[in-house]
């Protein structure tokens, strides 16, 4: 058998290092690039869970809802209103067009959770959830 050069076997040893290396990068690069794809979903994460843990805060919504019907604007009509476990029903009936619209832009302009809204020529009925 014929020996081996040596500058193969250098050869081949630099290759073998230079693919170690550049295959090391890239996955280097690949980890890097999932990591800031974890942080960015954590972020995203604990932004949903402020949502709704803001969206379904009964405290958040109760005074939402007694700043809208104490305004000023809606002294001189009748509210009702009721809650049950998972949800709050509200009535406000009105001859004035007004105020019903008011109150609606208010309402809608808000965080909050509408189940069920029906519109009618002097009332307005809404549902409202908790969670």
């Amino acid at each position: 058998m014929n020996r081996l050069n040596p500058l193969y076997i250098i050869l081949l040893f630099i290759t073998i290092v230079f693919l170690s290396f550049y295959s090391i990068s890239n996955e280097k690069n690949a980890y890097s690039k999932k990591v800031e794809e974890a942080r960015e979903l954590e972020i995203k994460a604990l932004e949903f869970k402020n949502l709704v843990n803001a969206w379904t805060s009964e405290k958040y919504i109760n005074s939402t809802l007694d700043e809208i019907s104490k305004s000023q604007i809606f002294v001189k009509e009748t509210i009702s209103r009721s809650s049950t476990k998972e949800l709050i029903k509200i009535r406000i009936d009105s001859a004035n067009l007004e105020v019903l619209d008011i109150f609606l832009n208010k309402v809608l302009n808000k965080q909050l959770i509408i189940k069920r809204m029906q519109l009618d020529k002097n009332s307005i009925n809404l549902e409202i959830g908790i969670k």
